[in-house]
């Protein structure tokens, strides 16, 4: 990717901000509120796909009455074998090999025994996978995030949302896991190509927000540049933990396994990694973390889809 000036880098943020508050903003609209021309944002939004500097906006499921997904991180002896063995295993919803405290991370949409599986060595975690978000990016640099450590929101929060039923027929699951990983693809041919009906569109986007949560990422540097580096934080101040990775100009994904938190944080190669882990250590030793877990993303497969 060629250097990028500061300028263009604001107004892409800009577009990203629309975007990320309404996933379905249209050209129109984001060029009036942005005050950029039409062609310009038709333009800038290519080129942002094009680099890797926006993804999404993306769906991950919300937990349900009568529909759960689970989180498994494992520790397999030969995970490169593993990982290709369960592209097209039943149930996994995605699946990523790693390096560190486990090797495989696995997220299911019903509860199922890896002990069986050749290979197979321990456990780390395994729990239901609660609310996913991922925070809005604000224009900063990584220093000038650090910087701001000292000053963690400290209060308490919830995400714990009443749980509705899936009432889900094959129609919605066509639409979701045709739009799972970018909600702004034409809709026109893509319906006609499922078979699916305007109407049954309109009304499942009318009940999105009840059954999925919409991640749209901004990697300024292009996504491909950053380590993604897993955390599993125990913590009885989820919200302090949660807030330093609302510092970063580069989107970190977060979600609820059980009690734990679980999050990917995208940083890039070089003296930040090492902050990052001085901070969280830090943290640690202030008594907001009780225990962490990490691992490094080498790969994953996802089923035509990029965010976890």
């Amino acid at each position: 990717m060629d250097e990028i000036s500061e300028k263009r880098l604001k107004n892409y943020h800009k577009i990203y901000e629309q975007i990320y508050e309404d996933p379905f903003v249209s050209i129109a609209d984001a060029a009036e509120n942005t005050r950029l021309s039409r062609s310009t944002v038709a333009r800038y939004l290519q080129e942002m796909y094009t680099y890797n500097i926006l993804t999404g906006p993306s769906l991950c499921m919300k937990p349900h009455s009568d529909y759960t997904e689970y989180v498994y991180l494992l520790k397999f002896t030969d995970p490169f074998t593993v990982f290709d063995g369960l592209k097209e295993f039943p149930c996994v919803v995605s699946h990523l090999t790693t390096t560190g405290d486990w090797n495989t991370l696995l997220v299911t949409n019903k509860l199922l025994n890896f002990s069986v599986l050749k290979h197979f060595r321990t456990i780390v975690d395994v729990n239901p996978r609660g609310v996913s978000r991922t925070p809005k990016v604000e224009r900063t640099t990584w220093d000038g995030a650090f910087a701001l450590t000292d000053e963690l929101d400290t209060s308490e929060s919830n995400y714990k949302t009443l749980r509705t039923s899936l009432n889900w027929g094959s129609n919605e699951w066509k639409l979701f896991h045709a739009l799972k990983s970018n909600l702004r693809v034409k809709i026109t041919p893509l319906l006609r190509k499922i078979g699916i009906r305007y109407e049954i569109y309109k009304q499942w986007k009318e009940e999105l927000n009840d059954h999925c949560t919409v991640h749209t990422g901004f990697y300024p540097e292009g996504y491909k540049t950053y380590m993604v580096y897993c955390f599993l934080f125990s913590t009885p101040h989820k919200k302090s933990v949660e807030s330093l990775f609302h510092l970063f100009p580069a989107t970190s994904f977060l979600t609820d396994v059980g009690d734990h938190l679980l999050v990917f944080a995208n940083v890039p190669i070089s003296e930040m990694s090492r902050k990052l882990f001085c901070t969280i250590y830090t943290m640690q030793a202030k008594e907001v973390i009780t225990e962490f877990f990490q691992s490094m993303v080498l790969f994953y497969n996802q089923r035509k889809e990029v965010t976890l």
